[in-house]
Parts: structure tokens; C-alpha cells; sequence
């Protein structure tokens, strides 16, 4: 435990598991409209074929951090501004309703996908930073709110799954992809054993020959 500057302040580094709960001002994602206690997107806007830009935004309304059980749990507070926010990605492809939500939301004219980061009320965190005790040696009267706040903080969502926008499109493209391999492999064989001079064997066509046994020979020293 270190005590930095001023007596009554009190900074330790710490990992927890936490619970997230909104702070005083309400925040929703732009790409649902649900409520949620931070977001953050990654706008890629495109303007050509070849050409695109990409915006960068997220909440910074603070947010608080629940730690332990019981009646009175620690409740942390926390700014997005200063903290790294790992998780996974919801992607939100051109013409999809996030998208076209977002699209709306900020103005944004032309074709757009997002990919989207969020983190929902009660959600459960794996939480590494700095602990700022500004209560400690405070007399009885001094205010309990904001006491404590995580500083330099890195924020990691549990796993989700791919999410109904990314995977079923993943799936879909490669199953296109290989079912048009196939389709035209297939195409391909056909149109040359048409064409092959009657009675030719159809192994010869693809390069290989009839499995054929050698002769058994002894085993052979191998040396280092």
C-alpha cells in the first residue's frame, strides 16, 4: 500500500472480478439503443472500391464498478477515458440495422460497417489497475461518494460467442466459396473425360496411376 501526495490518499495496485452498473448520467449504444454502461466503435466508411476512412469513437460518461457481495459491496468509479477495454467485436455490416443505426446517429451519408465493443449493466469484469482510496484518515463527517476510483485501469470482457451478424455471414461466404470450388472442379473433370478418346482409363486424366505393391524389402539401419 502506498500512500502518494497528500496522507489521506492512498493508491495500491490491485485484480479484482467486478460487477459494472451504470453512473449518474444514462448511456445507450448507438448501434441498438438498449442501455448500456460504455461502447465503443470502430466506423469503417467507404467511399470507393479502394478508398475508405475509419472513425474511432466511444462513451466517456464514468461508470462505477461493484466489488463484493453482501449489503454493502465496494463500489469503484471508473473513466473510460483513462482505461483499456479488451473484449470481443460485434460486426455490423453495410445495410444492417446497426449499421444504418449508427449511420444516422452520426451523420454519416455513405456505406458503413462497425464493429462494436460494449459493455452491458451487471455484466461481469476481469479488472487490473491502480486502487485511489481518497477517504483514508478522513474524519466521520467527510462525503462517502467517489472515495474510491480506478486509475490506469485495463478492462477484460468475459468470451462471447461470434454473435447472429458475423457468424451466419463467416459461414455462408465460405460455404459459397468452397461449394463454388467444388462446382467448378467437378465442371471441370467432366468436360475433359468428354472429351478423352474412347477407352482411355479415367485414372490417367488426373495426373495419378493405379496403386501398384513392390517387392517386400528388408528393413534398413538408420543411423544418427
Amino acid at each position: 500500500m502506498n500512500v502518494a501526495g497528500d496522507a489521506r490518499i492512498v493508491r495500491m495496485p490491485v485484480t479484482l472480478e467486478a460487477r459494472a452498473e451504470p453512473g449518474i448520467d444514462a448511456v445507450r449504444s448507438p448501434v441498438t439503443g438498449q442501455p448500456c454502461v460504455y461502447w465503443r466503435l470502430r466506423v469503417v466508411e467507404h467511399l470507393t472500391a479502394r478508398s475508405e476512412l475509419v472513425h474511432e469513437l466511444a462513451s466517456s460518461e464514468p461508470f462505477e464498478l461493484v466489488w463484493g457481495e453482501g449489503r454493502q459491496p465496494a463500489r469503484v468509479r471508473l473513466d473510460p477515458g483513462s482505461a483499456r477495454v479488451e473484449g470481443a467485436l460485434a460486426l455490423h455490416r453495410e445495410g444492417t440495422p446497426g449499421a444504418l443505426a449508427v449511420a444516422r446517429a452520426f451523420g454519416f451519408s455513405g456505406a458503413i460497417s462497425v464493429e462494436e465493443c460494449v459493455i452491458h449493466p451487471g455484466e461481469q469484469l476481469e479488472v487490473d489497475g491502480t486502487l485511489e482510496d481518497a477517504s483514508f484518515g478522513g474524519g466521520p463527517f467527510r462525503g462517502v461518494t467517489n472515495r474510491l476510483e480506478l486509475l490506469d485501469a485495463t478492462l477484460r470482457l468475459p468470451s462471447r460467442s461470434l454473435g447472429p451478424v458475423l457468424l451466419p455471414w463467416a459461414l455462408g461466404t465460405a460455404a459459397a466459396l468452397l461449394g463454388g470450388m467444388g462446382l467448378a472442379t467437378w465442371a471441370a473433370f467432366r468436360y475433359h473425360v468428354r472429351h478423352l478418346p474412347p477407352g482411355t482409363p479415367v485414372w490417367r486424366t488426373v495426373g495419378s496411376s493405379p496403386a501398384r505393391m513392390g517387392t517386400l524389402e528388408p528393413p534398413r539401419q538408420r543411423w544418427p
